[in-house]
This record gives structure tokens, C-alpha cells and sequence, in this order.
């Protein structure tokens, strides 16, 4: 009797805190202010953090499809159908997908040497900031950040968006430490209207094949 009151208690204390919950969702329901989409989210997820990581993983083109490159430093793999290796405006170089869109799918590189902006004095966040706008014309502000993996490291990028020609162009930078105090910039652009998986298949291309290449050493 004692253990069957003490449930009893607890579910009418689980129902006092329940009711008013369920009593707002379905009014919101009904006002059609509720997004429907959140009912399926297991609550679970709601209580965790958002991570900062790459978007969920979709496998990269098989490596008898890819074009390698070489350049700034490193050497690289990228889907069928990219150009060849061509300046792309700043001081970077690197290949692009023609699309029927107003901005192709590109990928744009440039090595950054330890004496380039007197990068030793400057932090990581700062100099990255630098090289964005200096190297590659982006002058957005980061709207969040992603995480991916090159050369076996994990690096944290900037997502940008930025106008271009009256459209909006999705871009991810990230700036890649290389051997003897070199680093590797390199965005990846694209125009919205393009599929996602698309640019999602390039980054990961690259980012899984690429290597440094051994830098010579002045004796």
C-alpha cells in the first residue's frame, strides 16, 4: 500500500508539471505560432550543446574519379569536372567547377610564409581575420564556425555569406598549419542555389587527400 501510494504521488506531480507544458504547445498549435518540426526533436538532443563540426558526413568521389593538384605548398584531390590550376583573384590560386549559376563551385589557396603581414606577431583568430579580407576579398563577418580535418588536425574555419552580383554566395575559410611556421589558407565558395551535398563532396575530397609537400631547407 505504501509503495502504490508513493507512485501515485509521483505521477500526480509528474502530471501538475506536464499539463501547462502541453496545454502552451497545443494553443501555439492552434494559433499556428508552434514550429511543428521541433514534436519530432527527441529531448535529448535539445539539452546538448550545439557542436561546432562539419555538416553530417557524405562520402567523397572515388579516388580513380578525382584530379589531383599541386600547389601552395601542398597536393590535393578534387571531384571530376574542376578546371585547372588558375589565379583567382587576390593573391590566390586554385580551381573551380563551371556551374549554370551565378558563382561556381571554387577553391581558392595561398600560402602564407612566416614573415607574410608579420604573422609572428599576430594571434590566430587575428591574422586569419587579416588574411580573409588581404589575401581573398572576403569582408563579411564569420556567422559561425566549423570544424574539419586536414593533414590529420583538426582546424576551426569561419561560414561566411557573402552578396555577390545580387546573389548570396556560401563560403567556408579555414587557415591550415604547415611545417616550418607556413600556413595554408584555403576557402571553399559557392553560389546558394546549388545543392548542398555538392560543395559538402568537394571539402571533404580535399580535405581527406590532401598532403604537404616537404618543404627544401636553405643549408
Amino acid at each position: 500500500m505504501v509503495q502504490e501510494r508513493q507512485t501515485v504521488m509521483v505521477l500526480f506531480g509528474l502530471r501538475l508539471k506536464l499539463i501547462p507544458k502541453l496545454t502552451f504547445i497545443l494553443s501555439e498549435i492552434c494559433l499556428g505560432t508552434f514550429p511543428l518540426a521541433l514534436l519530432s526533436v527527441k529531448p535529448a538532443i535539445a539539452d546538448s550543446p550545439p557542436a561546432q563540426v562539419s555538416q553530417p558526413s557524405i562520402s567523397p568521389f572515388p579516388v580513380s574519379q578525382r584530379t589531383q593538384y599541386q600547389t601552395q605548398g601542398v597536393i590535393f584531390e578534387a571531384p571530376p569536372g574542376f578546371s585547372d590550376l588558375k589565379p583567382l583573384g587576390g593573391k590566390t590560386v586554385g580551381i573551380v567547377l563551371p556551374s549554370g549559376q551565378a558563382r561556381p563551385v571554387s577553391v581558392r589557396l595561398a600560402e602564407l610564409k612566416p614573415d607574410t603581414l608579420g604573422m609572428a606577431t599576430l594571434e590566430p583568430r587575428e591574422f586569419a581575420e587579416y588574411a580573409r579580407y588581404s589575401f581573398f576579398g572576403i569582408t563579411t563577418t564569420p556567422k559561425q564556425h566549423k570544424i574539419r580535418r586536414f593533414l590529420g588536425q583538426d582546424v576551426t574555419g569561419d561560414v561566411l555569406m557573402q552578396s555577390h552580383n545580387g546573389r548570396i554566395a556560401y563560403l567556408e575559410f579555414y587557415v591550415v598549419p604547415l611545417t616550418l611556421g607556413r600556413q595554408l589558407a584555403i576557402a571553399f565558395e559557392t553560389d546558394t542555389e546549388l545543392p548542398v551535398y555538392l560543395l559538402e563532396k568537394t571539402i571533404q575530397t580535399v580535405a581527406e587527400s590532401m598532403r604537404e609537400i616537404p618543404p627544401k631547407v636553405k643549408r
